[in-house]
Formats: structure tokens, C-alpha cells, sequence
């Protein structure tokens, strides 16, 4: 019989209570400890399997392809959430992603150009209707233009 090694992490979290990570820990233990290691494992190959395999030195079409199967699983895992949730899929209002695109435009602009200033600022007055984070703490910086820079 030919087995299989065996890798460990082992992994201690203590989270403070009140916070994020507490709450999902709280949930987490709820579960039996195979339901617990398969869903944790399931969430750190969507999240780091392209982080693992960059650091050895693949190829960059291996790594493009891991890349791409890994936001696939995640689209499908967040298709999933919301079906047992029932939740709807965000829908981005026209204005908003108008908005969105001229921001991220002028930003370019400035990085291409490297001039001191945006050249543009068409579409920032929408700004303030852009959806913000429910996670303290997490924002995209196309949605939010109150970080100083």
C-alpha cells in the first residue's frame, strides 16, 4: 500500500471578542471539526493557492491559469453564498460605474503622465453614491477617495 505524506499547518486563532474574526471563529466552532477543516481549507486554496504557486517559480501561463481557476472558485463560492442566503447579486447603478471609470481614468492619467495633479476630475461628484464596505476596515480604492492620497 503506497501512502500518501502528509503536510501539517497547525494554527492557533484568539481573536478579541467583538471583532470580525471572533464572530466567524465563534461560527466556525460551531461546526464538527471535519465540516470545520474542510470549509477553512476550501477558503485558503481560493485565497493563497496563486501566492504558493508564484513562490515557485512557475511559469507566468501557469500562473495566469491558477490565477483565473481560483477567481472562478470564488465567483462560484460567492454564487453559492448568496443562493443560501438569499441574497441578491450587487447591481452598479450607470452613474456609479461612470463615475468609477473616470476616476480611475484621470488616476491612470496621472500615473502615465506623472503630473502633480489629476487632469481631469469628470465624474467625482458621483463619488458619494458608491457603495462603501460593511467590513471595517475593507474598501476598494476606486470606491473610496478618503484615504489622503
Amino acid at each position: 500500500m503506497n501512502k500518501r505524506k502528509r503536510v501539517s499547518l497547525s494554527i492557533r486563532l484568539q481573536p478579541y471578542t467583538g471583532t470580525l474574526l471572533a464572530e466567524v471563529v465563534e461560527w466556525l466552532n460551531s461546526h464538527e471539526n471535519d465540516e470545520k477543516n474542510s470549509m477553512i481549507a476550501d477558503a485558503v486554496v481560493m485565497a493563497y493557492l496563486p501566492y504558493a504557486r508564484a513562490s515557485q517559480d512557475v511559469s507566468p501561463s501557469e500562473l495566469e491559469r491558477c490565477c483565473w481557476e481560483t477567481q472562478n472558485m470564488l465567483d462560484k463560492y460567492g454564487f453559492n453564498l448568496r443562493q443560501a442566503l438569499q441574497v441578491s447579486q450587487p447591481q452598479w447603478h450607470p452613474a456609479v460605474m461612470s463615475s468609477v471609470v473616470a476616476a480611475h481614468s484621470s488616476t491612470s492619467q496621472y500615473l502615465t503622465n506623472g503630473v502633480s495633479e489629476p487632469s481631469t476630475t469628470e465624474g467625482f461628484e458621483q463619488e458619494s453614491k458608491t457603495p462603501q464596505s460593511l467590513i471595517e476596515g475593507e474598501h476598494d480604492d476606486f470606491f473610496d477617495d478618503d484615504d489622503g492620497f
